[in-house]
């Protein structure tokens, strides 16, 4: 496989710097006492404990039902473009590229760096340079309307990735979406803080207006906590293009505010690390959760240093393999399979040693059912 990378270092480097700022967050002070709950406080501790248990299994294994024609996907070229390669993106693009290798594609991988501009630039180089396949991550489909028509037009098939929930209608240009709950996602996290707050959680929600799919999560967190009577919630819109500022001046802000906030919860889990040492300065004994499931936050957990709580998605570069498989398919012709990204909870309860074999056990060897499937006579 010949690999191009367009985008620039300046992303991964500071999330790499980010990771390094990683406190303890200790359990809240203000939990309720069991034996002094009202009925209504009872009654929604036993729901969230119902929804956290069912939220909390693990994930079936998802992986292509049928072979692909590798000889008519040799040499052809897939462009990955990205809103901006945090940890997470640039998980997702070693996917990309291991599944692009073993189906003898070209990947091309592009840097939106959460800037508009950067985005339709992206997706004009790939229709100049000839792509076979688009895949846009975290993309705004609005943002690139004009030149999704010109892809479309161009005969290049554009795959939808994780902009929406599951049934949001395919935007104009593209050829289908391919995503996750993520309004049920941001409900679940918020089950998960009700539960272990024993319905007194005051939760700080992360998002941006930038990124919808990070506002579906907080709306459904935000959603979710009206039900109970003795929880509250604040949604914070963080500056996309400028997060380690905007996370920690934000926090600090709303912990000063506010001193009751005994949950933060991201709706991306890169961001939990911009966090921490706001966290942790301002004395607060919040919990932090996020969404997202990559290799650091789950190590974090595990290791009872930095966050609490991830709704986490199959292994990161799975997404990269079901993105390829996906677009391969539209490529060819074929019927869209319609894959759903599932998800769970990841907690002190369920994290084990942080493993692959503890958190996705179905996953564990998902390059080898995806090679199984492609090769199949």
């Amino acid at each position: 496989m010949k690999r191009k990378s367009l985008f620039t270092g300046a992303a991964m480097g500071l999330a790499a710097l980010a990771m390094s700022g990683c406190t303890s967050a200790a359990a809240p002070s203000n939990a309720a006492d069991p034996a002094e709950m009202t009925a209504s406080q009872s009654e929604c501790v036993e729901a969230a404990e119902e929804a956290v248990a069912l939220g909390s299994a693990p994930m079936e294994l998802i992986a292509p039902a049928s072979a692909l024609d590798l000889e008519q996907l040799e040499g052809r070229n897939i462009w990955y473009i990205a809103v901006g390669m945090n940890q997470f993106a640039t998980d997702v693009a070693d996917g990309i590229e291991a599944a692009g290798e073993t189906l003898g594609m070209n990947v091309t991988i592009f840097d939106g760096q959460n800037q508009t501009n950067r985005f339709n630039e992206g997706i004009e180089q790939a229709i100049a340079q000839g792509a076979d396949g688009i895949i846009l991550l975290g993309i705004d489909p609005a943002l690139v309307t004009n030149s999704l028509l010109k892809a479309e037009a161009a005969g290049i098939p554009v795959q939808n990735n994780l902009t929406g929930d599951v049934g949001d209608p395919v935007p104009a240009g593209a050829y289908g979406n391919l995503t996750s709950d993520y309004t049920g996602d941001g409900a679940l996290a918020a089950e998960w803080a009700m539960a272990d707050s024993g319905c007194q959680a005051h939760v700080l929600l992360l998002s941006s207006s930038g990124i919808p799919v990070w506002d579906k999560f907080a709306n459904g967190a935000a959603e979710a906590i009206k039900d109970c009577a003795d929880c509250s919630a604040e949604i914070l819109n963080i500056d996309a293009a400028n997060v380690a500022t905007s996370v920690g001046s934000q926090v600090q802000t709303a912990l000063q505010r506010n001193p009751e906030i005994n949950y933060i919860i991201a709706a991306w889990d890169s961001a939990v690390p911009f966090a921490n040492p706001v966290i942790a300065g301002a004395g607060s004994k919040a919990k932090v959760g996020a969404r997202d499931g990559i290799e650091a936050s789950i190590q974090m957990i595990a290791a009872g240093n930095g966050q609490d709580m991830t709704v986490t998605m199959p292994p990161t570069g799975w997404i990269g393999y079901i993105a390829v498989d996906d677009v391969a398919r539209a490529i060819l012709g074929e019927e869209q399979p319609g894959y759903t990204i599932p998800s769970s909870i990841i907690d002190a309860e369920n994290v084990g040693t942080g493993s692959p074999e503890d958190v996705a056990p179905n996953y564990v060897d998902y390059p080898a059912a995806f090679e199984a499937a492609w090769t199949a006579k």
